[in-house]
């Protein structure tokens, strides 16, 4: 018999399963980084709703025949207008989707990292000035959430220069506003934003390839 559950999950990837099917990657409000089957839906119809950050409740169900949950029903759970239709936010959801799919592996329940993802991704699409820092302030604030809170001096030594160092700082101790205010050339975040990913990945123990990031950097430039 099959157990049904009800949830709300983010959206961070699609994998494309037989003809008619999706693989739905996503991090769960009752379970952490969860994969769901979605049946009956091709790859470009499921676009609209499963794009990447959707907050989405959603019906699922568990058979004991299979490892795998599948969805019987969505909606989404907020309007992410801006982030669906302006290219910058997109690309910086497609960035971040990205990052999480590839670095956050807890299968628990973390109801504080949740909110503050749910908050991050409403902020993303609220946002009305420039969203050119959004993706390291993004980076900074996700290792705070998953403990890895620097201290001076910054360790592993050798990953941040002393000016990105002061740039780490600087993020850490700003108010949003004043983080995305900060005036820096598109090289410069770019720089910084791939030496956090060096510092995510010395904490956990694994290589975070975000191969959107050149793209994203272009496009906010």
């Amino acid at each position: 018999m099959s157990s049904v559950a009800k949830s709300r999950i983010v959206v961070l990837h699609l994998t494309k399963y037989g003809e008619s099917s999706l693989i739905l990657h996503a991090i769960d409000a009752l379970s952490g980084r969860r994969s769901f089957l979605v049946r009956g839906i091709k790859r470009g119809n499921a676009t609209a709703v499963f794009h990447p950050l959707a907050i989405l409740d959603v019906v699922s169900a568990e058979s004991p025949k299979s490892s795998l949950a599948w969805l019987r029903e969505w909606e989404p759970a907020t309007e992410l207008h801006d982030i669906r239709g302006n290219l910058l936010k997109g690309s910086v959801a497609m960035f971040l989707s990205e990052v999480l799919y590839r670095s956050f592996t807890s299968e628990l329940a973390d109801p504080q990292f949740f909110d503050w993802l749910c908050e991050t991704v409403g902020r993303l699409d609220r946002e009305e000035g420039s969203i050119a820092n959004y993706p390291m302030w993004f980076l900074v604030s996700y290792a705070v959430q998953l403990g890895f809170r620097p201290d001076q001096p910054v360790e592993p030594q050798g990953i941040f220069t002393p000016a990105e160092s002061d740039l780490l700082f600087t993020v850490l101790r700003s108010p949003f506003p004043e983080a995305m205010a900060l005036s820096l050339s598109a090289q410069r975040r770019g720089e910084f934003s791939r030496k956090m990913l060096q510092y995510l990945s010395h904490h956990l123990g694994a290589t975070i390839d975000a191969k959107s990031l050149d793209v994203l950097h272009e496009v906010l430039a």
